[in-house]
Order: C-alpha cells, then structure tokens, then sequence
C-alpha cells in the first residue's frame, strides 16, 4: 500500500501493540483486546479500500485506455502527450553546449557565457584559434535567435 494515512497506520500497528502489551503486562491485554475486536471491522474495510486503489492504478498502468475509476481522485495524474521539443532549441543546442549555457536564456546570461569561453579559448590565453572562432559563431548565431525572439513577441 503506498499512500497510507496515518489512521490506517496506527489500525495497522495496534495488533503489535496489543501482542506486546499482553507480553509485558497480562492485565491490559483483555481490554486492548476487545478494543482491537471492535476496531477489526474499520481495518479490514480500510485495508479493502487502499488495496482497491492500488489495483486500480496498477490496471491502469497496464492499460489506461480501458480502466475505469469510480471517483476522480483515484485516477492517476499522467501527462497523454510527451512535451514538443521547442524548435528553436533543437537548432541552437550545440552552440549552447559549446558556450555552457542553459536554455532559455536572456542577453545578460549570453554575454557572461560569451566572455567566459573566450577567456577560456582565447589564443593569447592558451586557446585554439579554431575553438576561439567557434565560440564567436556560436555567440553571434544566438545573439540573432534573441534578436529573433524579441520581434516575434512584439
């Protein structure tokens, strides 16, 4: 049972209670007895009613189209249809990856990207010429997606 209230949980626990308590202190036993006789009823019928819950979220995990629920907060919360993959993403990841830098982004972000990798590639720090001229290709092509951006909103 996954979700378990904790009302379920305290009637789940009181048999161990009422078996050590009997254990430790006889006298006690026969009114937590009678007291776990008269609660047997509520735990069988709350162990009936999450039990019913968890068989019907696992028929549904195994066939969601022809599983039907009696009340609406049973069913499971499950995205139908996986997330679009944003265009302009899928054309611009590669120069995200060579600048390190998480998209969406604002020009700020991009500036400090930019000036960080040139450093790092920079031919009078240590760089490659061909990397230095990458990471501006890569800053000019996504300065033109916000440029891109910035028109289409207005």
């Amino acid at each position: 049972m996954k979700d378990n209230p904790p009302i379920l949980i305290i009637l789940q626990l009181l048999p161990i209670l009422v078996v050590l308590t009997a254990i430790v202190n006889p006298t006690l036993a026969l009114p937590l007895i009678t007291l776990l006789i008269l609660l047997f009823p509520v735990i069988l019928y709350k162990f009936f009613q999450q039990a019913s819950r968890d068989l019907g979220r696992e028929l549904y995990s195994r066939n969601p189209e022809t599983t039907e629920f009696n009340q609406w907060d049973e069913v499971p919360i499950v995205d139908s249809e996986p997330m679009a993959i944003d265009p302009i993403f899928q054309r611009i990841q590669g120069d995200l990856t060579l600048l390190r830098l998480a998209y969406p982004f604002d020009e700020e972000q991009l500036t400090q990207a930019y000036r960080r990798r040139a450093r790092e590639t920079h031919p009078d720090a240590g760089g490659s010429e061909r990397e230095f001229i990458q990471v501006r290709q890569a800053y000019e092509r996504l300065q033109g997606v916000l440029d891109l951006e910035i028109t289409e909103e207005f």
